[in-house]
């Protein structure tokens, strides 16, 4: 597809580069210290999966005056399967749990039966996730989630 655009758009590829390569290049462009060899791990999460490569930096020295910077891929990885959503999904299942196990709660049905219960519990699910990137701790607070019991609780990472 992304071919079919680009002859769309008049341009000729020659040659395609993975986006974590594209960005360990660009670090080895702009890095300053080229004297110390350096090896990092880049990853990139999305929704629904996750790219990881590790990148070696060191020094190529030519003359006694001429040094260049060599990037070496020494790997990369694909999970088609692992993504922020994951993340999500298990941010609503303890919320669920949590609400299930609520004394006002006892002996009545889960709450995953419920749909609209269910579409709010996983955008606050999302919303912790997100709280929760920048910040130690988050409030999770749901009101009238279901019977007009209230969710509302403190978690930590």
């Amino acid at each position: 597809m992304l071919q079919q655009c680009a002859e769309i758009a008049g341009l000729n590829i020659i040659q395609l580069v993975h986006e974590n390569t594209a960005a360990a290049l660009m670090f080895g462009i702009d890095r300053m210290d080229t004297e110390n060899d350096l090896t990092v791990l880049y990853y990139n999460m999305g929704a629904t999966d996750t790219e990881v490569s590790v990148v070696r930096y060191s020094a190529i020295a030519e003359s006694k005056t001429k040094t260049f910077e060599h990037v070496e891929i020494l790997g990369e990885g694909f999970d088609e399967h692992l993504g922020g959503n994951d993340f999500d999904l298990v941010l609503f299942n303890l919320f669920a749990d949590r609400f299930n196990s609520m004394p006002e709660r006892k002996g009545k049905s889960d709450v995953r039966t419920n749909q609209r219960a269910v579409k709010r519990l996983m955008k606050e699910a999302s919303n912790v996730k997100e709280i929760l990137s920048a910040n130690k701790s988050a409030i999770v607070k749901v009101p009238e989630l279901v019977d007009g019991v209230t969710l509302k609780f403190e978690v930590t990472r």
